[in-house]
């Protein structure tokens, strides 16, 4: 269970035969708003349970105690600046350009 006392959704619906897969007629604008309506989702849920909020305990933390709020936004920063980094090399492969 979640920080809203709730079980998130599954994670990997957008695997089909373990890769990923885009449904037909997403576009990166479709991406680029789900990803802003995300991320006020998350600013919502934070701002909601408030500072040193803790999670319920759950299997997920393999026996650990839960953690705050602070600590599951910390991941979530560690997440996307380790996907921002698989981008770059999916642009370095596709067009060749070279970052800083």
């Amino acid at each position: 269970m979640g920080l809203r006392r709730r079980r998130p959704p599954g994670p990997w619906a957008d695997h089909v035969d373990g890769r990923w897969q885009l449904p037909p007629g997403v576009t990166a604008d479709g991406l680029a708003d789900a990803l802003a309506a995300q991320g006020r989702r998350t600013r919502e849920i934070a701002e909601s349970v408030g500072a040193g909020a803790v999670g319920l305990p759950s299997a997920r933390w393999r026996g650990a105690a839960p953690g705050t709020i602070e600590r599951t936004l910390l991941h979530v920063v560690q997440e996307y600046a380790r996907h921002l980094g698989h981008l770059d090399i999916v642009v370095e492969l596709a067009t060749g350009a070279v970052g800083e």
